[in-house]
């Protein structure tokens, strides 16, 4: 996929901006590695998990950090 530089989408793991932790999410992937994120149509229920659950991995990284 990235030396063919194939724009294939797979759920790969990368870090997320708006989370401020890396998950796997569908993304597009080639040769510069993902070049776009396809965040899944949520609920407001499931994105309220998410936010939850990136909140549990940012706790758990700080534990590691300090």
């Amino acid at each position: 996929m990235v030396l063919r530089d194939e724009h294939a989408a797979i759920p790969i793991g990368s870090y997320q901006h708006a989370l401020g932790v890396t998950l796997s999410l569908p993304s597009v992937v080639g040769r510069e590695g993902v070049i776009e994120v396809l965040w899944p149509d949520m609920s407001e229920d499931e994105l309220k998990g998410l936010e939850r659950s990136a909140e549990t991995l940012r706790n758990a990284v700080r534990k590691f950090i300090t």
